[in-house]
């Protein structure tokens, strides 16, 4: 099983079930089917075999009715002329019987035939012990099926078209009166001959159904392999990818830049992100070792050039150290004079000091004084909104005025209309009435006139405002540029008296210098010995640089294969 593909596991996984599945469907389904057609067979016959019987039993039945009033007459049974009367109605009776004449016959219950339809010679002989070719008793069966209240019997007869003997069907009733038993009989190879084409047919749909079925399972299957093989290769196509993009990276090209297909949301694609995060990974990774065998190299090589330069200065160093011990006493003359020189600087860094402490104290000052400043135009820009607030509501009032005037004048309007309607009597009352409208015109004048002084009132608030407001912000700007002044002056400060004690450190430095140059005198002799170890040691540094550049060489040629 291992041996086996993934595709070919997948098919056999498929395909077996399914044809399993098929067979035992089919088999199953022709069982039915043929017991089905059995049952069918077997119902029509019983059906054309009932038929047939209640047919005959409707001849007979109509043969006795067509003599019952014979029969019926009294004295009937004593009387051979009247009962020779019904013989003679039986014997003209007929009826179709599968293309021959169908008849009656009529036996007595010891076997004599007293009537025949078709063979007159038979009457009056004892048939008793007739057989037919089968070997049976015809009439004595015939007798007792018509003394048991009427029944049928099967019989063989020699057909008279074909000559041979073929099934027919007899039925027989008794007349008790008589004594007589009458019958009739007809062929029923019809009847086999119906269910054979029956069983034929069946025969032949059943072939046809398993003929249809056979197909239908053979299309089906069909349809299954071409699906399987459609998700197999659905299946089988991103592996080979996975595959061929794996064989890539391993193989001498060492191609980085192949990645599969993640857009679907199966297991596949679940390895195919897998896999191309990997191969990001591979990638960034054989980027950076490139990346790292490149400054390895670069490296390695100033490395080399590095340890040539060192090795000339170890040369040089050697033939500079007396210089360095000449430069060295030259310095300790020098280290006095600054000792001196920082002397002088520490007294006038003392002087500045105390003058920027005397700056700070009149800006302290001049922050307090334009902060006071400050609150006050605050205070004022207060006042001035009050102000403005309080125009608002003399407004307001104003306008109440107004409405209160306009309602005036319009009441003395219709009291002088009114007036004017009284004659001479509403005189009076309209002067009085004129006097009202003029004196609420007045009052719109007066509130008119209040109100301009007013909006000019608010205005020039307005105006103020704006003005302190600008005061105010001149007077932050020019607190917080006093206090950067402030901020300067203390920086300064600062400045000067780390001066002071850079200048106290430089002059303890010069003393310390003097005595420390003494020991470098004295070291610059131990320096040219170690000189001459440091040239034996870069030497062998030079050797391992140039045993690096060769590894860093091979590290860059086998990074190289892969393609990035």
């Amino acid at each position: 099983m291992k041996k086996l593909t993934i595709q070919t596991r997948v098919l056999l996984l498929a395909l077996v079930p399914v044809i399993l599945l098929t067979a035992l469907l089919t088999t199953y389904n022709l069982n039915q089917a043929s017991n089905i057609g059995d049952q069918a067979v077997a119902t029509f016959s019983q059906d054309m075999e009932a038929s047939k019987r209640q047919e005959l039993q409707n001849y007979l039945q109509l043969a006795k009715s067509s003599i019952q009033h014979l029969y019926e007459q009294p004295g009937s049974a004593n009387d051979p002329e009247v009962r020779e009367q019904a013989w003679e109605i039986l014997r003209q009776l007929r009826f179709d019987d599968s293309g021959s004449a169908g008849y009656i016959f009529a036996y007595d219950t010891s076997g004599v035939n007293v009537m025949h339809g078709v063979k007159p010679a038979l009457e009056g002989k004892n048939l008793w012990d007739f057989q037919d070719p089968n070997g049976k008793y015809l009439i004595r069966e015939l007798v007792e099926a018509a003394r048991s209240g009427g029944g049928f019997v099967a019989y063989g007869w020699e057909h008279p078209k074909t000559g041979q003997i073929a099934p027919k069907l007899g039925y027989a009733e008794l007349l008790p009166e008589w004594g007589v038993m009458i019958g009739t009989g007809f062929w029923v190879d019809g009847l086999e001959a119906q269910v054979a084409h029956m069983e034929s047919s069946v025969d032949q749909s059943l072939g046809g159904a398993v003929f249809g079925s056979v197909t239908t399972s053979v299309i089906a299957l069909a349809i299954i392999v071409f699906l399987a093989l459609v998700v197999v290769r659905g299946i089988i196509r991103p592996l080979k990818s996975a595959v061929t993009a794996m064989n890539g990276i391993a193989s001498g090209d060492g191609d980085l830049t192949q990645r599969l297909d993640a857009s679907s949301r199966d297991e596949l694609g679940h390895l195919a992100t897998a896999f191309n995060s990997f191969a990001d990974q591979v990638h960034g990774l054989v980027e950076r070792v490139r990346g790292s065998a490149v400054t390895l190299k670069e490296t390695s090589d100033e490395l080399n050039a590095v340890m040539s330069e060192a090795g000339q200065g170890v040369e040089r160093q050697k033939s500079e150290s007396d210089q360095v011990a000449t430069a060295m006493n030259e310095m300790t003359a020098a280290a006095q004079e600054v000792a001196g020189n920082a002397s002088e600087a520490s007294d006038s860094a003392g002087h500045a000091m105390a003058q920027v402490n005397d700056a700070q104290g009149v800006v302290h000052q001049a922050i307090e004084v334009i902060g006071g400043l400050s609150e006050q135009v605050e205070q004022g820009v207060a006042v001035i909104e009050k102000l403005g607030t309080d125009s608002g509501q003399i407004d307001r009032v104003l306008e109440v005025i107004r409405e209160i005037a306009d309602q005036t004048n319009l009441l003395a309007l219709n009291a002088a209309i009114e007036a004017a309607r009284a004659g001479e009597a509403g005189r009076g009352f309209a002067v009085v009435a004129d006097e009202v409208r003029t004196l609420a015109s007045r009052t719109q004048q007066s509130t008119q006139e209040i109100q301009q002084t007013i909006e000019r009132l608010q205005q020039g608030a307005a105006d103020a405002v704006k003005l302190i407001g600008t005061i105010r912000e001149q007077s932050e700007a020019t607190v917080e540029e006093t206090r950067q002044v402030n901020d300067g002056l203390h920086r300064i400060a600062e400045a000067v008296h780390s001066i002071t004690d850079m200048n106290a450190q430089i002059a303890s430095a010069a003393e310390e210098q003097t005595s420390v140059s003494d020991t470098i005198n004295q070291n610059v002799h131990e320096i040219v010995a170690i000189s001459e170890q440091t040239a034996d040691g870069t030497r062998r540094a030079d050797e391992a640089t140039r045993r690096l550049n060769e590894l860093a060489g091979e590290l860059t040629e086998e990074v190289s294969r892969y393609r990035v």
